[in-house]
């Protein structure tokens, strides 16, 4: 039987003391049960995981259930990560980058091609620049931008453009497309008359953390999941999550490619 790494509990899941039936189980989904296991099979369970003592046959369940496996680290073959924003923000998302495994380089809209990164995240303090259009070049994009006290996070992928995600947020807004139409160019204008909304350092740190979880998940191809804490989970490649920084809600909103013969 496997050793090492192979042999503990997965993140997220832990097994303690039950009063009901002597073992019981937290699955990484929140789920609690009962374990059927005798005493002395539980002791050389628990003592397999800690790494303490010989695995029984027992174990293998454990690991047919999936309850059994490391922590999974960012890949080399997709790490190295194009930052696309201004300084203040370029600073702390480089900083994440780096803390979470990734291989972090500042690039421009100017000299960026699909050779040269795996991925870009651009992020910027205020509704989308309207060139971020001109940017949909089948490079996997992570776009961030911020309208209001909403910071929008579109999908991570290559197969959804930027082009895509605004004709969805128009035909949603259904007769308020010409207002969320004029307030992007009246904010790229600086027609506007805006309060004092902008990004602080914390609200930077939080945005770009929020960004660097979904980019690593892209690149360790980690499975989405539904869980009791967290019913309904859709997967980063088809959502536009919103937050609200004042009250810290987070909404998730499904947005799929706008087809090719769409007027």
């Amino acid at each position: 039987m496997p050793s090492g790494d192979s042999n503990r509990l997965s993140p997220g899941a832990a097994l303690f003391f039950s009063p009901r039936n002597g073992m019981a189980l937290r699955d990484a989904n929140g789920n609690l049960f009962d374990l059927a296991l005798d005493d002395g099979t539980s002791a050389a369970v628990r003592a397999a995981l800690a790494g303490n003592g010989k695995a029984p046959d027992e174990l293998a369940a454990f690991r047919e259930a999936g309850h059994l496996g490391a922590r999974r680290y960012w890949p080399a073959e997709r790490a190295k990560i194009g930052v696309l924003a201004d300084a203040e923000i370029a600073v702390t998302l480089t900083a994440q980058l780096r803390q979470a495994g990734a291989s972090p380089v500042a690039v421009t809209a100017n000299a960026l091609e699909a050779s040269s990164v795996h991925a870009v995240c651009a992020v910027h303090d205020g509704p989308a620049p309207s060139w971020w259009v001109e940017l949909d070049n089948r490079i996997v994009w992570q776009r961030v931008y911020r309208e209001g006290r909403h910071v929008l996070f579109e999908p991570v992928t290559a197969d959804l453009r930027h082009a895509d995600v605004r004709a969805r947020r128009l035909a949603a807004a259904g007769s308020g497309f010409e207002h969320l139409e004029t307030y992007w160019s009246s904010c790229a204008t600086g027609e506007a008359v805006l309060g004092e909304e902008h990004l602080t350092a914390a609200e930077i740190a939080l945005v770009c953390a929020m960004a660097v979880n979904d980019l690593a998940r892209w690149a360790r191809g980690t499975a989405d999941r539904t869980s009791a804490f967290v019913p309904g989970a859709l997967p980063a490649s088809r959502r536009v999550r919103v937050i609200d920084l004042d009250t810290s809600a987070i909404s998730d909103h499904p947005v799929l490619p706008v087809p090719a013969c769409a007027p």
